[in-house]
């Protein structure tokens, strides 16, 4: 039973990466009873550099919050259907801009985490929130120590969970760890490190719940 529940919650983000993804903000939110956004904006404080990139940038949320703290972040992503609702979001967040569309454009590219089109040692930060599969895979790993420079860093936030105060939190958190348990973080580390990276685990806490960040520094 288990592993069926397990299998119709993986199909289930499948459909929301893809054609369900106007959903996703609905329900990340809803899973996580509205903590989802301060989740992954636990990963500013951590960046280093000016050249970001997004892997993957999903709907764009964490895009606008990048943006609004300075940076100029390219975001990639595999879901046609999730760089679709991001270019949306950047046109409606600066309606002023004439050029809007050609520049937010340059910024979302569709790509593949394990073959990704920049140079060598072209970015100072890979930020993921929350990314699926292809995080654990260790070609994409060795591909963003390919594009990082000296001393860049991996900012990785998972695992994302509420301190169970009630019945309905204790649910959410079950679900939650069908798709980010802290037992494939452990295995995250892992691969980070054979991947070039060392690794600082924190835990980022409020009163209400607490997410786990990985900062993968590389050399």
């Amino acid at each position: 039973m288990l592993q069926l529940w397990r299998a119709v919650i993986r199909f289930a983000f499948h459909l929301f990466y893809n054609p369900f993804a106007f959903t996703y903000d609905f329900v990340s939110a809803l899973v996580s009873r509205g903590h989802w956004r301060a989740w992954t904006r636990a990963a500013l404080a951590r960046i280093v550099g000016t050249r970001v990139l997004e892997l993957p940038c999903g709907t764009g949320n964490l895009m606008l919050d990048l943006i609004a703290s300075g940076y100029a972040p390219i975001g990639v992503d595999l879901s046609p259907a999730m760089l679709r609702i991001t270019r949306g979001k950047l046109k409606r967040a600066r309606p002023e801009r004439n050029a809007v569309e050609s520049k937010d454009a340059a910024r979302l590219l569709r790509a593949r985490a394990e073959a990704l089109p920049f140079a060598s040692r072209a970015f100072d930060s890979i930020v993921m929130t929350f990314p699926p599969g292809f995080a654990h895979n260790p070609r994409a790993l060795a591909e963003m120590n390919r594009v990082l420079d000296a001393r860049g860093r991996v900012i990785w936030v998972d695992g994302g969970r509420l301190l169970k105060r009630d019945a309905w939190d204790r649910a959410l958190d079950a679900a939650l760890d069908v798709v980010s348990g802290t037992a494939s973080l452990s295995r995250a580390e892992k691969l980070l490190a054979a991947a070039g990276f060392t690794t600082r685990v924190e835990n980022v806490q409020d009163d209400a719940s607490v997410v786990m960040v990985i900062t993968a520094t590389k050399g």
